[in-house]
């Protein structure tokens, strides 16, 4: 179906050539691989960052603050700012690189303009605007962990690992499922900051499905086509959405609940 035209009823039509088209492949593997690494480092950065910022240490609500700001600041604005970071004649990224001998003086490197290093930039953005949404929801539930727990624990010869990994995940999990799932979800559907850096170039290097979606059902008037390419979304969004289910059943069990 195309915009301007009566529509038909063409059954599966869609989503068969889609089998076949190399920029859908292209855009959901991606996809899967955008959400997989950028939800790792975010979780992991905001995990370190929560536990560090639990202790006693000074001007913590000032670094709390600070770790506030990228999800504090627009996502446009954010993609902006990135697309001048790696911008190819002044990027902060490449000045470093020169100044730390890495690169000749006069050497560039096309950050946005190649695929893989495209692919790696937007990346970076996204786990730079993540962490803070992990980080904060992750400090707010280890606050809650009482402190004799800890105290127990130490009395028992416990070491920090071990606190962390007996005490603190156990207590942490049902939480960690829920922020997850909502990281996963808002990474898998991530579209301002894609289309605001690289509109999924170079070569369709960046586009995620979200964005192909778009580009082919309202830029390029193929209705029906978009639609399928949304719709194809769905059974990976459940499949996040799965996480969060089995985290808050974990919760139940834990809170001495009957899971019938």
């Amino acid at each position: 179906m195309r915009i301007g035209r009566g529509g038909s009823f063409i059954g599966f039509e869609n989503y068969i050539y889609l089998l076949d088209d190399r920029d859908f492949l292209r855009a959901t593997g991606f996809t899967l691989v955008y959400t997989f690494i950028a939800s790792i480092f975010k979780f992991s950065i905001g995990l370190y960052l929560a536990v560090l910022l639990n202790n006693n240490m000074p001007f913590k609500a000032l670094i709390r603050a600070v770790v506030l700001i990228p999800f504090i600041v627009p996502t446009v604005l954010s993609a902006v700012a990135f697309w001048w970071i790696f911008d190819t004649q002044f990027s902060i990224f490449t000045w470093l690189l020169q100044k730390w001998g890495i690169l000749e003086k006069n050497q560039l490197i096309n950050w946005l303009g190649d695929p893989l290093l495209a692919q790696c930039s937007v990346i970076f953005a996204n786990i730079w605007r993540g962490i803070p949404f992990i980080a904060i929801t992750l400090l707010a539930g280890l606050q809650t962990v009482s402190p004799s727990l800890y105290e127990a624990a130490t009395l028992d010869g416990a070491s920090k690992w071990q606190m962390f990994r007996f005490v603190t995940y156990p207590l942490l999990t049902p939480i960690i499922a829920v922020v997850m799932t909502f990281s996963v979800l808002f990474t898998f559907t991530d579209f301002q900051l894609i289309w605001a850096m690289t509109r999924g170039g170079p070569v369709n290097a960046t586009h995620l499905m979200a964005t192909l979606s778009y580009q082919r059902g309202i830029l390029g008037g193929r209705l029906g086509e978009g639609a399928a390419i949304a719709t194809a979304m769905v059974p990976f969004l459940l499949a996040a959405i799965m996480i969060s289910w089995f985290g808050l059943q974990r919760r139940k069990w834990q809170q001495g609940e009957n899971n019938d």
